[in-house]
């Protein structure tokens, strides 16, 4: 809980501080920590980024199957077209959407504050680009025209680390 109020304020969070100063690299190699968080959240390299990804992923399929929908999650999601081959987190089985036989949304974090950035200076500072928008575009991007040729609706489900939720989302979650 302590974490989350240090998040949402945007203070430093305490067990990071020593990672900060001793400049302790980060699993990817690729960025040392620092004391606000965001990217151990949304790193691929972190067990904390796959276990928030896995959880959102779980909730939502559980919200939809407590809806009566019947439900792939993960592995046994429909992959996109032969040459691509892409998959995504949660299927939804016959979901009603005219045109369309299932819906298949795909689960991302992504962080408030800038926590990739190779420029100095950068890291812990605030996004005030349309983040959320920008990565529900890659996601996109990624999955509708393929999912769509073979009969499958799809909608990103894009969150921040701070509790920030995408429309697309909440339309989803039926509360957008």
């Amino acid at each position: 809980m302590h974490i989350f109020f240090c998040q949402a304020l945007g203070a430093p969070i305490p067990l990071l501080r020593a990672h900060a100063v001793t400049c302790t690299q980060c699993a990817c190699r690729k960025f040392v920590l620092y004391q606000y968080r965001d990217h151990v959240l949304t790193c691929k390299k972190h067990t904390e980024a796959i276990a928030g990804h896995d959880h959102i992923m779980n909730v939502s399929a559980q919200l939809a199957r407590n809806s009566g929908l019947r439900i792939r999650i993960n592995c046994k999601v429909a992959t996109t077209a032969a040459d691509s081959n892409k998959q995504g987190d949660v299927q939804a089985m016959e979901f009603g959407i005219p045109g369309y036989d299932d819906l298949v949304w795909d689960v991302s974090l992504v962080s408030d504050r800038i926590s990739s950035s190779t420029q100095h200076g950068l890291n812990g500072k605030l996004q005030l680009s349309d983040y959320l928008n920008a990565r529900a575009r890659s996601k996109i991007g990624k999955f509708r025209r393929d999912d769509a040729a073979k009969n499958i609706a799809f909608a990103p489900a894009i969150l921040s680390v701070a509790g920030k939720i995408h429309p697309e989302f909440l339309r989803l979650l039926g509360v957008g």
